[in-house]
């Protein structure tokens, strides 16, 4: 990491480098925001394809106008949309799926800008390392520009026309009903997407790119359920990763394009792990507290059949399939809320360990007599019940609809409707 430390190396890219670092975020914050479509349409290996196959047109416009950043943004854009066109059209005229569409035209145009770079006269310069990894620090004042207003229109678009964007992305079939043209949404976003790919190939250039498109949007994915909200998000994470990467690479003498790449991959991971609604972490959690909360109805139903008598440790054990360590650890807990009361050996029910139990029973005995009632077995119908008895939420319609039974099937009393249950409904 050298003698210099982290807030003098941050002060310095500031004071020489701050037009990269702003165009780097921009460019990141366009991928992420196009990122999302991409994800929601599937259509993360045709991003990949774009930013590969745009190198020909990259090439004939070095041929004709040598490095000005329009002419190459034209010849990129056209590439682009010549790869939309051709897999569109092998996918429609011959047998071929589009992930073999995508992988044909993309190699083939890929390798056809090699040729065309191959057969530049000698002497001249054209960077096919920092077209294929990206250099930010090669940035032109007229490239970012280019890169900024491309940035720009890209968002400014998918603002204008979010609404066909969104309704295609979820519904194709609802998109057509209301009169979107779902082969202009697609081309539309292809032409977007292209552009997202143009202006990032400086940045972290055509290997990585595909990256910076899908991760940021991804990342949001698992952050929220809301589509403005995980648009906001992938830009707001696409333009972190490039600035973290951007400062990154100088602080441990990282390439700036994988830098960059690789920050939006460990952000990924982490929202992966930590996201509150979708992260595994927080998921293992919430498992676990399921398997708990089941565990401890299970436990109370099997003491509530011994009511008024206490029911005996080992018996509960033979019921439930429990460990005797596992019984233990439930009935302190269960006894800390009041519910159960634990005397040599035995477990008995308090007034308000009873209510619950019996609600748990009431559920698990009308889900019997619901499936007798669909025509299943009714020697079968006791193990569906144990799963199902858990959601005691719904046994209040269940009882409804059977004209509020007596007996399960096998002929045993149903608990009759708690009066706490009736005083609220």
């Amino acid at each position: 990491m050298g003698s210099i430390g982290f807030l003098e190396i941050c002060r310095s890219i500031l004071n020489h480098y701050s037009r990269e670092l702003i165009t780097s975020m921009i460019s990141g914050a366009t991928c992420g925001v196009i990122g999302c479509f991409v994800i929601l349409r599937r259509m993360a290996l045709i991003g990949d394809a774009l930013s590969h196959s745009i190198l020909p047109g990259v090439a004939l416009a070095f041929m004709l106008a040598g490095t000005s950043p329009l002419v190459m943004f034209i010849g990129a854009m056209t590439a682009g949309m010549v790869t939309s066109f051709a897999i569109a059209f092998l996918q429609k005229q011959s047998r071929m799926k589009e992930d073999s569409a995508v992988g044909l035209v993309f190699s083939f145009l890929f390798a056809l800008g090699i040729i065309f770079i191959s057969a530049l006269p000698k002497g001249t310069h054209f960077d096919l390392k920092c077209f294929l990894f990206g250099n930010p620090l090669a940035i032109r004042l007229e490239d970012s520009i280019m890169m900024a207003s491309v940035g720009i229109l890209v968002c400014t678009l998918v603002y204008l026309f979010y609404r066909p964007l969104a309704i295609a992305s979820f519904d194709p079939i609802m998109a057509t009903t209301v009169g979107i043209d779902i082969g202009w949404v697609h081309y539309f976003l292809m032409a977007l997407l292209s552009g997202a790919v143009v202006s990032s190939l400086v940045s972290v250039g055509v290997i990585m790119v595909v990256a910076m498109i899908i991760a940021p949007g991804i990342t949001a994915y698992q952050l929220t359920d809301r589509l403005p909200h995980m648009i906001l998000l992938s830009g707001i994470i696409g333009a972190a990763s490039a600035a973290t990467g951007f400062i990154l690479s100088f602080w441990l003498n990282w390439p700036v394009g994988p830098a960059m790449t690789v920050t939006a991959g460990i952000i990924f991971f982490l929202a992966l792990l930590f996201s509150p609604k979708y992260g595994l972490i927080f998921h293992s959690l919430r498992q676990r507290r399921l398997r708990t909360h089941f565990l401890e109805e299970d436990l109370l139903k099997a003491v509530v059949r011994h009511f008024p008598k206490g029911a005996p440790l080992t018996e509960i054990l033979q019921e439930t399939g429990m460990t005797q360590e596992e019984a233990l650890r439930l009935i302190k807990r269960l006894a800390k809320r009041d519910l159960i009361t634990f005397q040599k050996g035995e477990v008995f029910l308090t007034g308000t360990g009873k209510i619950l139990a019996e609600e748990i029973l009431r559920a698990h005995r009308l889900f019997e007599a619901y499936m007798t009632s669909k025509g299943v077995d009714k020697d079968y119908v006791h193990f569906v019940a144990e799963a199902l008895e858990h959601a005691h939420e719904i046994s209040e319609e269940i009882d409804q609809e059977l004209g509020k039974p007596v007996f399960d099937p096998h002929g045993q009393t149903i608990p009759p409707k708690s009066k706490k249950d009736k005083k609220e409904s």
